[in-house]
């Protein structure tokens, strides 16, 4: 039988297992001892389409301050997608791709080059129309539906349950059809504004800045910006210097098995 004295040891000895588990040190990344690396992995159950990201909704993922989701839009593209990989890859961390399905389509490899190198694929829809949540219900509803079927077929069934506005443009129907097929919507805490086309030294200055008054969140850039495949290394760099700690987000298996099978009319393509 345990005394008290004992049972109270083996508590605290277990908590503080449980404590060093949860804020372990990345592991050692090949060629680079001063790599950011991932400190952790969260699992997104995206039953019910949750909403991420406090640009946009009342609440984001469960971080500890100072961890950062990082995240990619719009590719993908063979012009820079290979040289954000590369970057990400320096530094061992991995990342979550909004792709938008035409260009799946358009460049296979490239996207199943973001999945085999262990990043999780998510939806930017089909055609990354200038507002989705203003199109009529149903062309945006197939257009959703046929982004994740691009994907899909790029990256051999690798496509999480995760979803992504282009331009952040949402709608109250389109969130509530995205939760009926059990899809998470992911928008951001932190930009970047590397779409305003700025250079790479702004980007890394303006990323920091927002996130030392932010403390933590998740981080939006465009993988099709050649400034964000130069800032990146500069930026992970300095995100590794100030303490920051890489966190990537992956689908709960279970969500993942509730996701439907998207439609099979395709829309029209926008321009």
């Amino acid at each position: 039988m345990v005394s008290g004295k004992l049972a109270a040891r083996l508590a605290m000895l277990l908590l503080a297992a449980s404590i060093r588990a949860a804020h372990a040190e990345p592991a050692s990344c090949p060629g680079n001892p001063h790599a950011l690396g991932v400190s952790r992995i969260i699992e997104v159950d995206p039953t019910g389409g949750p909403r991420f990201g406090t640009f946009q909704y009342k609440t984001t993922l469960e971080l500890q301050p100072n961890e950062i989701v990082l995240t990619f839009d719009d590719g993908p593209s063979p012009k820079t997608t290979l040289r954000v990989l590369d970057a990400l890859d320096q530094h061992c961390v991995k990342a979550t791709f909004f792709e938008v399905g035409r260009w799946a389509e358009a460049f296979p490899e490239v996207t199943k080059a973001v999945a085999d190198r262990g990043h999780t694929l998510a939806s930017h829809s089909y055609s990354h129309p200038r507002n989705l949540g203003r199109l009529p219900l149903e062309q945006a509803e197939q257009d959703i539906d046929r982004g994740f079927t691009a994907l899909k077929e790029a990256s051999g069934d690798r496509v999480a349950p995760f979803f992504r506005y282009p331009g952040l443009n949402d709608s109250d129907a389109l969130n509530a059809y995205l939760g009926s097929r059990n899809v998470a919507i992911v928008s951001c805490d932190i930009g970047t504004d590397d779409w305003l086309r700025i250079g790479a030294a702004q980007i890394v200055k303006r990323t920091l800045a927002r996130l030392e008054r932010q403390g933590k969140g998740i981080i939006l850039f465009h993988e099709t910006e050649p400034a964000t495949a130069r800032a990146l290394p500069m930026l992970l760099d300095e995100l590794k210097k100030r303490g920051y700690r890489l966190v990537h987000m992956v689908p709960k298996a279970q969500g993942v098995a509730a996701l439907k099978p998207p439609g099979a009319t395709p829309p029209p393509t926008s321009q």
